[in-house]
């Protein structure tokens, strides 16, 4: 029985080499992302390069 916090939130401290489907997913985002922007900083009130049509700040600026 678990009573207060003392259950860990185990899928929020996941490693640079967890490979679960989550984390495979977000890398694979993340690095379609880099490729995308070629390294250059995006401003905030840009448009997202990975093509939403949002604002940079409410898509990956989050």
């Amino acid at each position: 029985m678990v009573i207060g916090k003392e259950r860990t939130n185990w899928y929020g401290n996941h490693g640079k080499a967890c490979t679960c489907a989550e984390c495979v997913t977000l890398n694979a985002e993340q690095r379609r992302f880099d490729e995308i922007t070629q390294d250059r900083k995006v401003g905030r009130n840009e448009k997202c390069p990975c093509g939403s049509s949002k604002k940079y700040k409410k898509c990956h600026g989050a």
